[in-house]
């Protein structure tokens, strides 16, 4: 352990933050629900933070549910928080990727494949019905990337219907109302949401959360639609028989063995590639940033990037995320770095910050360094975009190596190392680094819609189940 535990200590404090997040989250949704009282409590005493009224007077649920949230086996009876386990699992730079499989899996026996089915007839519409189920639909990443799709779609060849769970719509979300037919679904519990997609004739049924908070799994359980699909919220396996595929990347998915879904992969990617943009060196000390979650700040991260600036003593370190405003976990930071060598006056923290101004942090970084093993995503895209070179850690599983798709579908192979040792001195030498100018052409719709066809009709005259 030695130098590692104030690391550990760090990523321990920021995996229960991420969980009270979610608890938080959830209670904005259903103020009274008992289990995300309790789980927010628990996480409060587990964190040392004050208890407010609301959690003094929860009542426990004979578990502990600050441990049971980051126990991907754990059996607790509430799917919701044991779907927030497997999430949470992804950031676990200890554990095994067939075990990683395997807990979805599980949890797809014990909550999703007992759950009586929907049998379906043959369609008798032209169009294609397509139907995308969220609460994401809004300024969250998700929203922002069907930006670029939801208008796009053939209007001729396919109907288009979204089921929002969204209770705080915004401009992303009008946006996107204007492209489809919109559904407001928050007040649905999951078996009213199955039933009333059912009734619409949905032909395709896309998830866009995954095991995320919100997520509506144990709608698409039922199998609503004869054709179910997961995409772009997670990334991940999802685990359950009712769900017929992964829409996925030869990047990050270049085997199929860390799912239990058949594997699509759009060449265009998951995420689809940024547009670059060349902008001239910083004058200064460089500066190393990130501006990824704290979570994804797992211990070997903290290790090699303390190793980055060791080699490197002229440069800093900023790093901004939510949390970091909370002086006990700025602390945790400070003193897993310090563990390592590295003083407080080379880091440069920032916490949360409003939506859209943390882009402006971009000015101030040389090099954006990807953590490990749950790798930036929309960040990535994000720095990119503002011009910063990415150094990413090729990975073992999909969520591993998101930023490696994102890098290698924009020509930047080169950011890209095989190891540890090559990471710290790609990055060494990325400082000062001018990126190329591009602009890709928009082609996700196109290749979602093929690959909606051929789940249509692989389904075709299939038994009902």
């Amino acid at each position: 352990m030695g130098r590692s535990t104030a690391a550990r200590r760090l990523h321990l404090a920021a995996r229960r933050l991420a969980a009270l997040d979610l608890a938080e989250r959830g209670l904005k949704r259903r103020p009274d629900d008992r289990a995300c009282l309790a789980w927010r409590a628990d996480l409060l005493k587990a964190l040392a933070l004050p208890h407010d009224a609301a959690a003094r007077r929860t009542g426990g649920f004979g578990v502990d549910l600050a441990e049971a949230c980051l126990d991907p086996l754990a059996e607790i009876g509430l799917p919701q928080i044991e779907s927030a386990a497997l999430y949470l699992a992804q950031f676990d730079p200890d554990i095994d990727d067939a075990r990683l499989v395997e807990v979805h899996r599980a949890w797809g026996r014990r909550n999703a494949d007992r759950l009586t089915r929907y049998s379906h007839t043959q369609a008798t519409h032209e169009r294609l019905r397509v139907g995308y189920v969220s609460a994401d639909l809004g300024r969250h990443p998700v929203g922002r990337l069907l930006l670029g799709v939801l208008p796009a779609h053939d209007r001729d060849a396919f109907d288009i219907h979204v089921y929002s769970d969204r209770l705080a719509e915004d401009e992303v979300t009008k946006h996107l109302r204007e492209s489809c037919a919109w559904h407001r679904t928050a007040d649905l519990d999951d078996e009213a949401l199955a039933a009333r997609i059912r009734d619409d004739g949905i032909d395709v049924l896309v998830d866009l959360a995954g095991h995320t908070w919100d997520n509506r799994l144990l709608a698409f359980a039922r199998r609503p639609a004869p054709a179910q699909v997961s995409f772009l919220g997670y990334g991940a396996t999802i685990g359950m028989a009712a769900m017929d595929a992964v829409l996925s990347d030869p990047w990050e998915a270049p085997t199929a063995a860390h799912f239990t879904e058949g594997v699509i992969r759009l060449a265009s990617g998951r995420l689809v590639s940024p547009k670059l943009v060349s902008r001239a060196p910083r004058s200064g000390p460089p500066v190393f940033g990130s501006l990824n979650k704290l979570v994804k700040l797992s211990p070997p991260t903290i290790a090699l990037w303390a190793r980055l600036l060791r080699l490197v003593p002229e440069a800093r370190l900023f790093q901004q995320s939510s949390g970091l405003e909370r002086p006990e976990i700025r602390r945790l930071l400070i003193e897993a770095f310090a563990a390592y060598g590295v003083g407080e006056d080379r880091l440069e923290l920032r916490g949360a910050m409003p939506d859209g101004e943390h882009l402006q942090a971009y000015r101030r970084i040389d090099v954006a360094l990807d953590p490990f093993p749950f790798a930036g995503g929309v960040t990535t895209c994000e720095a990119l975009s503002a011009g910063v070179p990415v150094v990413a850690l090729a990975g073992r599983w999909p969520l591993a190596r998101q930023s490696l798709s994102v890098l290698a579908r924009s020509g930047l192979n080169d950011l890209i190392a095989a190891d540890v040792d090559a990471y710290v001195q790609i990055a060494a030498e990325a400082v000062g680094r001018s990126l190329p100018a591009t602009d890709p052409r928009p082609v996700q719709a196109r290749e979602l819609e093929a690959a909606y066809r051929q789940l249509a009709g692989k389904r075709r005259g299939s038994s009902p189940e």
